[in-house]
């Protein structure tokens, strides 16, 4: 985890670019020079995989996309996983939506990566 400065979520790719979410990082692979990618990525190690897992504790995608898989593959991983989080995200809040009007003074929705969304009835 060298690209990785202690208590920092950022990663630094080879040629000094900094990757500080997921959605950087699927911009970032679509123009990344392959020597770049192939310095982060290849038979050894996968850099992404484990800044995404040990970083954004995104386990479930670190899994996906670790190995030596190619930059192409990566980035549509990536990209599934955010489109996957959205839809997940939307779904509970229809849940509390409805829960909301059931009556409920408060509704709170856990996303996976721990962070609360809270609807509060006016």
């Amino acid at each position: 985890m060298d690209n990785v400065k202690k208590n920092e979520k950022a990663f630094h790719l080879h040629e000094g670019k900094e990757i500080t979410d997921l959605k950087s990082l699927a911009k970032e692979l679509r123009s990344m020079p392959q020597h770049v990618y192939e310095h982060h990525v290849n038979f050894n190690k996968n850099d992404f995989a484990n800044w995404v897992k040990h970083s954004l504790s995104e386990h479930t995608l670190a899994e996906r996309i670790n190995g030596h898989i190619s930059r192409i593959e990566l980035e549509l991983q990536v990209l599934r996983h955010l489109i996957d989080s959205k839809e997940n995200l939307v779904k509970k809040l229809q849940e509390g939506k409805k829960a909301k009007t059931m009556g409920d003074k408060k509704v709170q929705v856990k996303k996976e990566n721990s962070k609360k969304v809270t609807i509060k009835k006016n």
